[in-house]
């Protein structure tokens, strides 16, 4: 058996790139991989191509394809945890979890985490912002852009006048006067609920089921052995989609920028939860 190294990427989006290109777009695709360094580039590289292998599997093997795409998520998040590292001087303390890197369970905990960042401050990104006194006269309108060799978020007006390019990283979630350990609790204690909902399982549960997807398709057990009961189409669409998309923009913005504090905002919240999610699984 022999390897061979490949640590070339085809920036043409009308090929490799596809798969990608469609979830975040191409200019921000290219951004990825024209700024990130070659530790980080070599993973976002890789999964890409189990994406795109895990697609050529519908309809031929489909829990390989599922297994594809689950090493697809994992290599997106080894991705961030390489650049954390990379800017570590300017980011929370994230040394207990990054070393648990090759940690099924700690890779497949990120995402769940992230959703619940994204399901807070996707309508934002939807429906505008506006000011308390001003919600029937000014809406502001927020899109991503690269703006100076970093993805920022551009603020205009509706009529499109542009107000200022912000950094997505100084940005931080508020709940009433709650102070940031107070924030991270209530949104533990609001995942926790979100996941009861959805799945009828408590967070290890369902961290635990979700790591063990994998092994359950790969490997026997005395009873016997599973099939996947999903549609791989259907598994692509709308989980394994979802998760890329927000794994590359959450990368793409972490690239060359960096909070106004290192134990404040967006940032310093999420390593907050998921470090809370994980030590509440047992992983760290």
């Amino acid at each position: 058996m022999s390897i061979q190294l490949n640590n070339k990427v085809d920036l043409d989006p009308e090929k490799k790139l596809e798969p990608f290109v469609r979830l975040i777009g191409a200019e921000f695709v290219e951004f990825i991989f024209e700024r990130a360094p070659r530790k980080v580039a070599s993973r976002v590289s890789k999964a890409l191509d189990h994406f795109s292998k895990a697609i050529q599997l519908t309809g031929v093997d489909e829990e390989m394809g599922a297994i594809r795409c689950i090493a697809a998520e994992e290599e997106l998040v080894v991705a961030i945890f390489e650049a954390l590292k990379l800017n570590a001087a300017n980011l929370p303390a994230h040394g207990d979890f990054i070393g648990r890197y090759k940690n099924h369970y700690v890779k497949l905990s990120f995402h769940p985490v992230l959703s619940q960042f994204r399901w807070i401050l996707g309508d934002m990104i939807r429906n505008g912002i506006t000011f308390p006194g001003w919600e029937n006269l000014i809406t502001m309108r927020l899109e991503p852009v690269v703006d100076e060799g970093r993805v920022k978020l551009r603020m205009h007006k509706e009529d499109g006048q542009e107000l200022v390019a912000l950094n997505p990283l100084d940005v931080s979630i508020s709940c009433d006067d709650l102070d940031h350990e107070d924030v991270v609790e209530a949104l533990f204690r609001d995942f926790e609920v979100e996941i009861a909902r959805q799945s009828g399982m408590t967070v290890r549960q369902f961290i635990t089921a979700r790591a063990e997807f994998r092994n359950t398709l790969l490997y026997a057990t005395d009873a016997g052995y599973a099939a996947m009961a999903d549609r791989l189409d259907e598994l692509i669409e709308g989980s394994f989609s979802v998760a890329y998309r927000d794994l590359l923009w959450a990368l793409a913005i972490l690239l060359d920028n960096k909070p106004a504090h290192r134990n404040w905002g967006l940032v310093s919240q999420f390593v907050g939860l998921y470090r809370r999610v994980l030590s509440h699984s047992k992983l760290i």
